[in-house]
């Protein structure tokens, strides 16, 4: 009798537990947000974190003017929003864009001094 029952306990607790994992998962703290208006699409990236975050985005636009395809990365304020472009389509083109979105804790600043060679 006991190992009937525990296979339906066993299979309770271990949909529950993984219901409870990817919930937790799908829950985006920082992430882009689309406005479109009649002649350009503005993209924001909201942090809804509790500190200071680093995003670098990078756009891939298909329609849009060449400006568009330029990285960006910079220091999102803990819950804020902040503009990182603005999309202005081309005429008489369909545009769409894909983009990658890079989070992290905080910016690393890279300092590389470079000392010129005397030739010999």
């Amino acid at each position: 009798m006991w190992s009937t029952l525990k296979t339906p306990i066993f299979l309770f607790i271990y949909l529950n537990s993984l219901l409870f994992t990817v919930s937790f998962a799908q829950k985006k703290s920082v992430y882009l947000i689309e406005v479109v208006q009649k002649k350009r699409t503005i993209i924001y990236v909201k942090n809804d974190t509790d500190s200071d975050k680093s995003v670098f985005l990078k756009i891939n636009p298909i329609g849009y003017r060449k400006s568009a395809q330029k990285p960006i990365i910079k220091n999102i304020p803990a819950n804020s929003k902040i503009q990182m472009t603005i999309l202005i389509p081309l005429t008489d083109q369909e545009s769409s864009y894909t983009y990658n979105l890079i989070v992290n804790e905080q910016l690393e600043n890279i300092s590389a001094k470079r000392k010129k060679q005397k030739p010999n």
